[in-house]
């Protein structure tokens, strides 16, 4: 039994390891859809895409930067409102599997028209995520986001997201 033990012990050894599934120095895009929600005489419910990128600082660090689109619906008489978002901050990721949770903060600002009115919300957020890694450079990307408005909350305050979508990765 030892020797088996052994024998299996050095194959092991002598076999090249598996590449890791790191975010140290990697990019990634990520492609996403889903649905926005805000409170406020202009808020409601709607639609957002978006577009994110991280750029891995280390193993559990990662600068993000989100780039996306939303419309919402409020009630009667006022029509939708659309808005273009830009967010940018840190994440922390616990990258130890394959699935990869991470949590951020960051700044982030909205430009938002209505029927008879149009603003920009400079905003704090917080972000939490999860990207399911289905093999190296392909995954999927499930997405949460808080914006706390500064500006315009008596319009639209507490703008939410959850998105999915695809992500890509690449070692820079």
């Amino acid at each position: 039994m030892r020797v088996a033990a052994s024998l299996a012990l050095a194959l092991a050894a002598l076999l090249p390891p598996r590449p890791a599934f790191a975010l140290e120095r990697e990019l990634v895009l990520s492609p996403r859809v889903g649905f926005a929600s805000s409170s406020g005489p202009v808020g409601g419910p709607g639609a957002v895409v978006e577009l994110g990128a991280h750029c891995g600082l280390n193993d559990a660090f990662s600068l993000y930067a989100v780039g996306g689109y939303n419309v919402a619906f409020p009630g009667a008489p006022r029509g939708p409102r659309h808005g273009a978002t830009l967010a940018a901050g840190v994440v922390y990721a616990l990258d130890v599997l394959r699935v990869v949770p991470y949590v951020g903060l960051g700044a982030r600002g909205d430009v938002m028209v209505g029927p008879n009115d149009g603003w920009i919300t400079p905003s704090a957020e917080a972000r939490l995520g999860l990207r399911w890694l289905l093999r190296r450079g392909l995954g999927l990307s499930f997405e949460a986001a808080y914006a706390f408005p500064f500006v315009g909350r008596d319009l639209a305050a507490d703008l939410v997201t959850v998105t999915v979508g695809v992500s890509f990765l690449r070692d820079l």
